[in-house]
């Protein structure tokens, strides 16, 4: 059972997180010669802090408003 497990600033969209899911479960599933029904990937969202992106610090409907 191929598990992966990602840590990351919190902040991405549902819709990137599935395209995340499906293009490394694809990729991995192609190399390890693996069904994709036994990969398994868990994302750890981490709160923002002062050294997340800059796109996702900033104020508005992209970003999450951290401010220190």
């Amino acid at each position: 059972m191929p598990h992966i497990e990602i840590r990351m600033y919190e902040g991405r969209t549902s819709e990137q997180k599935e395209e995340i899911v499906t293009v490394f479960t694809r990729e991995l599933s192609r190399i390890i010669e693996r069904e994709e029904r036994f990969i398994t990937i868990e994302f750890q969202e981490i709160p923002l802090d002062e050294n997340a992106p800059a796109n996702l610090l900033k104020k508005g409907p992209i970003g999450n408003g951290y401010e220190g």
